[in-house]
């Protein structure tokens, strides 16, 4: 064996090569599929409630619901993110903001997804085994 032998592994830590940002298309298919996951959910609206009271975002939610369109639509894997997508929606448009600086009726919310949250699931699984 040859002392002068070089190691076959390649160490790509200095690599030069960047790895592409994710494409506006991807990070929203990824946040709308977000919305599939429940405690998530219950977690944005319980945690994030300076989020919710951001017009910003208030108009995000409704400009992502071009997700519900058939070419976007098939798109999704968790179609129940749709369903949530547009419970949130119709929270937003009818909430208001209490003399707290919070949104009325936000701390119900979580409750509301939690308990209607596995019913919806299994609606969804019933329409997939059709």
């Amino acid at each position: 064996m040859s002392d002068n032998k070089e190691d076959s592994t390649v160490d790509n830590s200095n690599s030069t090569e960047e790895v592409p940002l994710p494409t506006r298309f991807e990070v929203e298919l990824e946040f709308v599929q977000s919305l599939a996951n429940i405690p998530y959910v219950t977690y944005l609206l319980t945690q994030q409630q300076l989020l919710w009271k951001d017009p910003k975002f208030k108009n995000y939610l409704k400009y992502l619901e071009y997700w519900c369109e058939p070419p976007y639509a098939q798109c999704i894997v968790y179609p129940n993110a749709l369903f949530i997508l547009k419970l949130l929606n119709g929270f937003m448009e009818k909430a208001t903001v209490n003399e707290d600086g919070l949104l009325d009726g936000l701390e119900d919310l979580p409750k509301v997804i939690q308990l209607q949250g596995n019913q919806w699931m299994n609606e969804m699984v019933e329409r997939w085994a059709n």
